[in-house]
């Protein structure tokens, strides 16, 4: 008989959408023949939690309390008001009762919490009844969290579980700790470990820890599950990180296997020793030591399956006015993968010697197209994230074409890097295909610090790709940082103000500061002294995880003098508000002024740009004749382009033949047949241009 698998999510991450490396390990299983059972238990802890049973219970365990905070109180007052909503609340959230939108809005039907009590929906508009309806919802959703962080569990949040016990380095002292106690959080979870034992009887269950927030609920689950003579592994994106040399016996009481790198191969191999196969256990530790047999070389699975996952039971919240931010928290989007691995890896900052980002591996298009036909029929969404640590250029464009080929009607985006091959042309077949976002990475936005990380891209080029995806209708979203080794306070603040720059402009539609973490499988870990980072020795004694590394800048600014005016600046921009305000004094006390020169980016972004590609590719619609000749229509209305009767028949013809599934068309085969003199064609050639000839 075999295996009986269930694969699935400890507390907590996304409530919107799952996360998708049960998914991706769940389409290895089934190509490899075998089934297997997913659960969300993460969601459904979450469920249970706001439900009106689960806020009886909340509530139960702190009215007796003499010493709640004072918000608690009022909550406790509206007890009744919180439990008689909250059932309709999540259906509303769930998609299965938008009309009760009108009520949220316009009557007293939400109890007033803390945040509830304080929110502004200026910034929604008349017709937005739907969305300033969730985000209601969302505050109300927060406002209870708030009250069972501050009352049942300091660890809880929304998006993650514990995450402060399991950042590195720590050590397994207060996991272990935390462990041993139970809460009514604790309780939600043992029920809901229970039923994915009754319902799915599985022999083996692989737990995904993607986040340090996830991993106190998959070691609970792990003991309760092994208890129940069920074998358990790990795998994810935190054990791959952070416990690649964990060397804690006393991890073993909670799970049987951990492994490394991608799931996929290490977990098959895992399954066939459990079934008295070969042992060709490689990339997997047990408690007698690391497995690391020959890997075998296997296809990377470049596509989810979601196989019985109930995805009709995620929550569309909207936590956030930050457009991109919004993407990741709004929408159940299918997730898909371009390449394995980053073609760059050179970055200073990243894993780059980990296999995740190492290992380079392109996708077969035609057969990821195939995958995305396959999700839309079985998932009802057409919406995909790509998933890579940067979407190569070039499977972009191929993938575009083969959507576009196939006349398929999909959105979808993901992370890139600002490369000069995001010509304007190329931006707009992105864009036709149904590209609605890109997320990449400025950095710490000064040319000399992206050369000392070797980012590959300066801040002009940077601004030219991010304008033509601007121009082409795709929201661009910067990952900033500050704080990176030798960052000066002059280079945080002319930073800032070529960020400033960018959204005044209009470059940019979103960004995220964030503050730069050395990590243990970086070039600035393994090269200190080139970076001029000092690393001080770790705590003594045993430690469980150890990725996240403590280390001083002697030379750099202390970058906690940034953190609000940063913050702050950022969060007015995306409203564009307060771009005329000169970057330093968003600091109290004001800091040095940038040097800049004010027009920069408007400068870098009114040069020139060649196109990069040579092949010719037509975005428009049907060709007409008219009399004054060829009428092209296109989705902005239409153009007519003249000329003598062969050159008419010659842009026939050229159309045609670049349109999307045809072979290619390449620009000087098309200008070498053109029957005359092409410089005389030029002006006519750009109307041709405009209404939808691109060349990639």
């Amino acid at each position: 008989m075999s295996t009986r698998i269930t694969l699935t999510l400890p507390p907590l991450s996304q409530l919107n959408t799952p996360y998708p490396s049960i998914a991706y390990l769940a389409r290895a299983l089934k190509d490899s023949g075998r089934q297997c059972h997913l659960r969300d238990v993460g969601l459904e802890v979450m469920l249970e939690l706001f439900s009106k049973p689960g806020l009886t219970r909340i509530f139960d365990a702190i009215e007796n309390e003499d010493q709640l905070p004072s918000p608690a109180w009022r909550t406790l007052a509206l007890r009744e008001q919180y439990e008689g909503v909250i059932d309709a609340v999540i259906r509303f959230l769930q998609g299965r009762d938008r009309t009760l939108a009108t009520r949220i809005l316009d009557t007293p039907f939400l109890p007033q919490g803390p945040r509830l009590s304080t929110v502004d929906l200026s910034r929604f508009g008349d017709l937005a009844v739907d969305d300033a309806a969730r985000h209601l919802c969302t505050l109300f959703l927060e406002d209870l969290a708030d009250l069972v962080t501050s009352c049942i569990d300091r660890g809880f949040s929304l998006a993650c579980y514990q995450h402060h016990l399991a950042t590195g380095p720590v050590r397994f002292e207060p996991i272990e700790e935390r462990l041993s106690k139970t809460n009514v959080l604790d309780e939600f979870l043992d029920a809901r470990t229970d039923a994915l034992i009754e319902e799915t009887k599985p022999d083996v269950v692989g737990i995904s820890v993607p986040f340090p927030g996830m991993l106190i609920g998959a070691l609970r689950m792990g003991r309760r599950l092994k208890k129940a003579g069920i074998t358990v592994v790990l795998g994810g994106g935190y054990i791959n990180t952070e416990l690649r040399e964990v060397n804690e016996p006393r991890l073993w009481d909670y799970v049987d296997a951990i492994t490394y790198d991608d799931g996929e191969g290490p977990f098959l191999a895992f399954l066939d020793h459990l079934e008295g196969q070969s042992d060709l256990r490689h990339r997997t530790r047990t408690k007698n030591g690391l497995h690391e047999q020959p890997v075998p070389k296997r296809p990377f699975v470049s596509a989810a399956w979601y196989g019985d996952l109930r995805l009709d039971r995620y929550l569309q919240l909207i936590d956030s006015e930050n457009p991109a931010h919004r993407l990741w928290s709004d929408g159940r989007w299918n997730k898909i993968t371009l390449a394995h691995g980053c073609y760059w890896k050179k970055c200073a900052f990243c894993d780059v010697e980990l296999d995740y980002i190492a290992r380079y591996e392109p996708a077969r298009i035609s057969q990821l197209v195939d995958a995305m036909e396959e999700l839309i029929e079985t998932t009802g969404q057409s919406g995909f994230h790509i998933v890579d640590e940067a979407a190569p250029p070039k499977l972009m464009r191929d993938m575009a074409l083969e959507i576009l080929d196939r006349s398929l009607s999909v959105s979808w985006w993901g992370n890139i890097r600002f490369e000069r091959a995001f010509s304007p042309d190329m931006c707009r077949l992105l864009a036709a295909s149904g590209l609605i976002a890109v997320t990449g990475g400025l950095e710490v936005a000064s040319n000399r610090l992206l050369e000392v990380i070797d980012k590959g891209i300066t801040v002009e080029q940077a601004a030219r790709a991010a304008h033509a995806f601007g121009e082409a209708g795709v929201l661009v979203h910067a990952y900033l940082m500050y704080g990176f080794p030798s960052q000066s306070e002059q280079e945080t603040v002319d930073s800032m103000e070529v960020v400033r720059q960018m959204f005044a402009t209009g470059v940019l539609t979103s960004g995220f500061w964030h503050r730069f973490v050395l990590t243990r499988h970086s070039l600035v870990f393994q090269n200190p002294d080139h970076y001029g980072v000092k690393i001080p020795p770790l705590p003594e004694g045993p430690l469980f995880a150890t990725n996240d590394i403590p280390h001083t800048d002697p030379t750099g600014a202390d970058p906690e003098r940034f953190d609000r005016g940063l913050v702050h600046s950022i969060r007015d921009w995306m409203r564009g508000e307060n771009l005329e305000r000169p970057a330093h004094i968003w600091f109290d006390p004001p800091l040095i002024p940038a040097q800049e020169h004010p027009r920069r980016i408007e400068n870098a972004i009114s040069s020139p740009v060649d196109e990069t590609g040579d092949r010719l590719v037509w975005l428009g619609g049907h060709v007409l004749e008219s009399p004054n000749g060829l009428l092209l229509h296109h989705l902005d209305g239409e153009v007519t382009v003249g000329g003598k009767s062969e050159e008419r028949e010659w842009l026939h013809e050229v159309i045609e033949a670049a349109r999307p599934g045809c072979d290619p068309l390449y620009a000087q085969d098309a200008i070498d047949s053109f029957p005359g003199r092409w410089d005389r064609y030029q002006r006519r050639w750009q109307k041709v241009r405009a209404a939808g000839m691109v060349q990639v």
